[in-house]
Order: C-alpha cells, then structure tokens, then sequence
C-alpha cells in the first residue's frame, strides 16, 4: 500500500502536489494519507481528501496531527475522514 505524507502546510500548493501523486496511484487498494505533521490545513487540500476518500478505494488516514484532526472537525468533516485518524 502506497503512503504519503503530507506537508506541515497543506496550502493550496501542496494540494496541487497530492492530486498527482493521487493520480498515479493504482484503485486497487486505499491510498494510505500520513497527516502527522500537519500545523495547518487549508480548504482545497480538505475538498481534494474528500474527493480522494469518495473516489476509487478511497484514503485510510494512518495519522494526524492535533492541528488537522481540529481544523477537519471545525469543518464538519470528521465522520469522513475519521478513518484511523486518531494519534
């Protein structure tokens, strides 16, 4: 299973960096997300994980930061993107 982690800052560049890497990785499995040093989080990096969750095999989130999990609870999205998640 293909892992990647994201950056310290998921700004709208880092989502732009994700959605290749996304897009190269084969539908036959979940890709794994690593959300452990996420400090801040922006909304098109949240659209693109919603997107990545609901699209092929979808997204197992393996960690994430306190900044994350707060800012994708602000966000309402939390029963989405709960899967594994927590630290």
């Amino acid at each position: 299973m293909q892992t990647i982690e994201l950056p310290p800052q998921c700004d709208r560049a880092a989502a732009v960096a994700l959605s290749g890497e996304l897009a190269e990785a084969p539908d036959t499995e979940p890709v794994r997300i690593d959300a452990g040093k996420v400090e801040r989080i922006g909304l098109a990096m949240l659209q693109l994980l919603v997107a990545a969750q609901r699209s092929g095999e979808g997204i197992e989130l393996v960690a994430a930061s306190e900044g994350f999990r707060e800012t994708v609870q602000l966000a309402g999205l939390d029963v989405l993107l709960a899967n594994g998640a927590e630290a």
